[in-house]
């Protein structure tokens, strides 16, 4: 049996960064410490999963400084522990800069925030925000200055969190799974799923694909009718066992459907990590400019690394190409 949910809108938020209150125990070290790490990574890791995280360090920085400004602080809750975070769209990262912990949405119970106001001409605003994540073992809690953009994650958690928990699929109907990608690599079985539904007649056949074989039929554009499939698969109305977007996002890269760039856009926000990278994948493939759909690295701390060298590697690779376990690299 699987639940089924109700489609919800992405997260429409990239970055929130949260840090410990002004005097706290190592706040200030904190910012010290996650400048020169931000620094460091940017000159020496560029387009790594160290630059992204390297990236939240100096925007940890900069948040506990414009923090220090800010006025009288909120009290947190009994028991909770003040930590720098960052809130991305698939989770949350405690500690980025120092010692990290990744939060997938499954994870987090609960998301508290509270606001402190002032009047600025007569109109109220927001000076500061405290947000309070719950998990299975404790609290934590993390300060910005000014208003947190998080009031679809506030709505949507619960609907997040089983998102992110759906397997991800190896058929276009979204009714075999192939792992939920937490508890291993995915991305070399997702890219054999792929092939195997253009070779097979019955994956042909669903996709209306031209006659002849795999590596005539991903050198060609893909048809209307594909694209209508793979368009279909793409929207995911959550009522299947298991999660097709990522197989059609590789799809839609393998057989050149350019047409699908804005769904695939929008599932790069997907909660789901492997959906939300393969999203990125594919879109980026396509021609997608990089500022619109990101990269890989922006997700990494999510996936595992072989996962996130193999979307690397397929993102390089011509439409022509396959990438399987074995075949020599694009």
């Amino acid at each position: 049996m699987f639940t089924v949910l109700r489609r919800l809108p992405p997260p429409d938020f990239r970055y929130v960064w949260l840090h410990p209150e002004r005097g706290s125990t190592g706040a200030f070290a904190a910012a010290g410490t996650a400048g020169l790490a931000g620094i460091s990574a940017a000159c020496w890791s560029a387009g790594s999963q160290a630059l992204s995280l390297g990236l939240m360090a100096m925007g940890s920085a900069l948040g506990v400084l414009a923090l220090a400004r800010a006025e009288p602080r909120l009290p947190v809750q009994r028991g909770a522990r003040e930590v720098t975070m960052a809130v991305v769209p698939w989770g949350i990262l405690v500690n980025p800069d120092t010692d990290l912990r990744v939060l997938r949405w499954p994870a987090v119970r609960r998301v508290r925030v509270d606001v402190s106001h002032t009047m600025r001409g007569g109109t109220p605003a927001v000076v500061s925000s405290l947000v309070t994540v719950h998990t299975e073992r404790d609290v934590l809690a993390g300060r910005a200055a000014g208003a947190v953009d998080l009031e679809r994650l506030l709505a949507n958690l619960e609907g997040y969190a089983q998102e992110a928990a759906r397997p991800v699929a190896g058929d276009i109907e979204g009714q075999t799974a192939l792992g939920d990608g937490v508890t291993e690599p995915i991305a070399a079985e997702l890219l054999q799923a792929a092939d195997a539904v253009c070779t097979t007649s019955r994956g042909s056949a669903q996709l209306a694909l031209p006659g002849g074989g795999y590596r005539t039929a991903a050198t060609r554009a893909a048809a209307p009718e594909t694209v209508s499939v793979l368009r279909s698969a793409l929207a995911w109305s959550h009522d299947c066992p298991a999660d097709p977007r990522p197989l059609a996002a590789i799809l839609a890269g393998e057989l050149g459907a350019a047409e699908l760039v804005p769904e695939l856009l929008r599932l790069a926000s997907s909660p789901h990590p492997v959906a939300a990278a393969f999203g990125k994948a594919a879109a980026l493939r396509l021609g997608a400019p990089p500022n619109r759909a990101g990269s890989i690295d922006e997700v990494a701390a999510f996936l595992f690394e072989e996962d996130v060298e193999i979307g690397k590697q397929w993102i390089a690779c011509s439409p022509a190409l396959s990438l399987r376990p074995g075949a020599e690299a694009c």
